[in-house]
């Protein structure tokens, strides 16, 4: 098993078997940057030291996309998109989900290498972008992809940026359209990573109200990028090529079968025309496996 396979099955197996790793005295063998967080203490909203904020992170992750009584409101807020479906993709072989853990896991790697005393307190500057400097390195003498490397680096780096995105309430659109290019169109996936983040600082002071209001900043955010992403991102194919390739009348299939090709295109899931079609194909035959009907069969 490579190093990178390593690491990516504990990630798979969730927080439990990241902290197991680190029991064992594996997790720091394979990212040594993470080490000097061990017992590094940070300024009093903290309730870790960096490595087990880190580590707490990852937890975080796993609790909030939870569909428990106590963490349904991550779901509710993100009623209108299927939050399940979004996730279930993978980059460079390795589960979407699985990265995520690992940005949650890094993204303050840096704070050790950045720690400075300003104004006789206890800072952390440029800690995201060093952190991604750090983990392009490492990533990449793991055996991740490039694609994979480029998606960690992206949520290191750019993890407090949605604080700096509402600063001055609310957001312009070009101010959302340079967060949704500066992320190469991974925004749910990072929001997930700033509320993980959030959760973990305060650890068991995170209150059902912090976790609310963290969940509808996430919905607010993924939608402002959204309609962003509609408004800048060319359609990759349009009704007519579906009436065309699949044989389809105008109609609510169509517009169903489009609704759902957009929206994995505004996610990253498909960027090229060919993966549309198939994508339309498949959501195609679902759609009318629901309705008993056979797949194959021409909507006229």
């Amino acid at each position: 098993m490579s190093p990178a396979e390593e690491l990516v099955a504990s990630l798979t197996g969730g927080a439990a078997a990241v902290r197991e790793l680190d029991e064992r005295g594996r997790l720091t063998a394979l990212i040594p940057e993470l080490e000097s967080g061990r017992g590094f203490a940070q300024p009093e909203l903290h309730y870790y030291d960096v490595l087990q904020h880190n580590l707490a992170a990852v937890g975080a992750l796993d609790e909030a996309l939870g569909a428990t009584e106590g963490v349904r409101e991550l779901r509710e807020s993100l009623v209108w998109l299927d939050l399940d479906e979004s996730l279930d993709r993978e980059i460079d072989g390795v589960p979407l989900l699985a990265l995520l853990r690992l940005a949650c896991l890094v993204h303050d790697v840096a704070k050790p290498d950045t720690a400075t005393i300003v104004d006789g307190r206890l800072r952390f500057p440029r800690h995201g972008p060093r952190g991604a400097e750090m983990m392009q390195d490492r990533l990449v003498l793991l055996g991740f992809g490039e694609a994979a490397t480029d998606f960690v680096a992206r949520m290191v780096r750019y993890h407090l940026r949605p604080g700096e995105l509402v600063r001055i309430f609310p957001p312009t659109d070009h101010a959302v359209r340079r967060f949704v290019n500066d992320l190469d169109g991974y925004v749910l996936p990072l929001m997930l990573v700033n509320l993980a983040d959030g959760w973990a600082t305060r650890g068991p002071r995170y209150t059902d109200e912090h976790f609310r209001r963290h969940a509808n900043f996430v919905s607010y955010v993924v939608a402002r990028a959204l309609g962003a992403m509609e408004h800048a991102l060319p359609a990759l194919i349009h009704g007519e090529d579906l009436m065309h390739e699949l044989g389809l009348e105008s109609g609510r299939t169509l517009g169903a079968v489009l609704t759902s090709v957009r929206r994995a295109q505004l996610e990253g899931a498909v960027s090229d025309r060919e993966a549309a079609l198939a994508l339309a194909r498949g959501t195609l035959a679902s759609l009318r496996a629901a309705d008993g009907r056979d797949p194959g069969q021409v909507a006229r």
